[in-house]
């Protein structure tokens, strides 16, 4: 007896018969379980804005520190610890834990998981800035005003007001989780630029936007002879501190980049900063670049390099091009293409793209 195949195959055979039936309420019942499915995960989706919060709560109280690996703490503990209550302490780690972060026992126990795990600040490429960084007010109320984005508006400053970089200068305790955020990506972006790119010939790097300086600090601890200079606004150098100068190897200087930038270094370095302005503001921050260069030197604008099709392309790309959206209007994530034209219209020829470990990719370019 022939052994029957897919429900397809079975709805194919002894059409007007008792195979026919089977196979079509197979199909049926397949089919149904498939919408069942595909139903339970978007509604999961709708809902991850609850999980998100839930992640920001519990990394603001540092709780996944609280947990040590191999000791029994207690929901009890950990609130007598942060000075909240149990029971509501409780309901929190109750729902992470019904999605994979944390285990929590009837009794109360609380233990790591995989993904709790990554929450600790002490391990590597740990998410517990993140957790602090997505969810932060300014972000969060600005996704709430997404859609003025669609009429050209801009939702960040719909819900506060003011443009992103002066919320960060009147908000330092956001500011702070955003350089903390950047120090500590979990795409590992720094050291992917360092390991990545050959700075043994480099005399002086200048860091454009460099924030806190983290990816100077990467590449100048893999390569004794670059000196490096951190240009960003003077609230963002100010907050630097003399300990991460690398004994002096780097150089802090506050200003503007829309109207120059340090001149005569050897490399220029851009790092996911034209990420963060239109096209129209990075030909300005570029010709500030390119004004400032002197004959040989080198630009690397280090960015997420998106890939036009979404089948094919990663996920937090697209989802970090809305962010740009909701955060400064027309910033965004560009392609490959576009990377090309952008350098091209302010004088620069890009001449590699070179792929690192982390989702970041160096663009090298030269002045035409």
């Amino acid at each position: 007896m022939r052994r029957a195949g897919s429900a397809g195959e079975l709805c194919s055979q002894l059409v007007g018969g008792e195979h026919y039936r089977v196979g079509l309420s197979f199909t049926v019942m397949v089919e149904s379980a498939s919408r069942e499915t595909e139903r339970a995960r978007l509604d999961l989706l709708l809902r991850g804005f609850q999980v998100s919060r839930l992640l920001r709560l519990v990394a603001d109280l540092s709780i996944a520190d609280g947990v040590q690996d191999g000791g029994d703490r207690t929901v009890a503990d950990l609130a007598a610890d942060c000075e909240v209550d149990t029971t509501q302490l409780t309901r929190v780690i109750r729902a992470l834990a019904s999605v994979g972060v944390f285990c929590l026992t009837e009794q109360g126990v609380v233990s790591h998981t995989p993904m709790s795990r990554l929450l600790r600040t002490d391990v590597e490429a740990s998410l517990h800035h993140g957790a602090r960084f997505w969810t932060e007010p300014g972000s969060w109320r600005a996704w709430e005003e997404l859609d003025v984005a669609l009429r050209n508006g801009v939702p960040h400053e719909q819900a506060w007001g003011v443009d992103r970089f002066d919320y960060l200068r009147r908000h330092q305790d956001t500011a702070r989780i955003f350089d903390q955020f950047m120090s500590h990506c979990p795409d590992g972006r720094h050291q992917a630029v360092a390991d990545s790119y050959d700075f043994s010939g480099i005399d002086t790097i200048v860091d454009v936007g460099g924030g806190n300086g983290e990816a100077l600090r990467r590449i100048l601890g893999r390569f004794d002879a670059p000196r490096g200079v951190l240009y960003d606004r003077h609230d963002v150098v100010s907050a630097v501190d003399d300990g991460d100068l690398v004994e002096g190897r780097i150089r802090v200087e506050g200003g503007d980049f829309f109207q120059r930038v340090p001149s005569g270094a050897d490399l220029y370095l851009l790092v996911c900063v034209l990420h963060d302005w239109s096209d129209k503001d990075c030909e300005r921050i570029l010709k500030s670049c390119r004004v400032a260069m002197k004959p040989g030197g080198r630009l690397l604008v280090c960015e997420r390099v998106m890939e036009p099709d979404p089948s094919r392309g990663d996920p937090f790309d697209y989802l970090l091009d809305v962010q740009m959206m909701a955060m400064y209007g027309t910033a965004r994530e560009r392609t490959e293409s576009e990377f090309r034209d952008l350098l091209e219209r302010r004088g620069f020829a890009l001449t590699h793209l070179h792929e690192t470990s982390s989702p970041v990719s160096i663009l090298e370019a030269s002045v035409i």
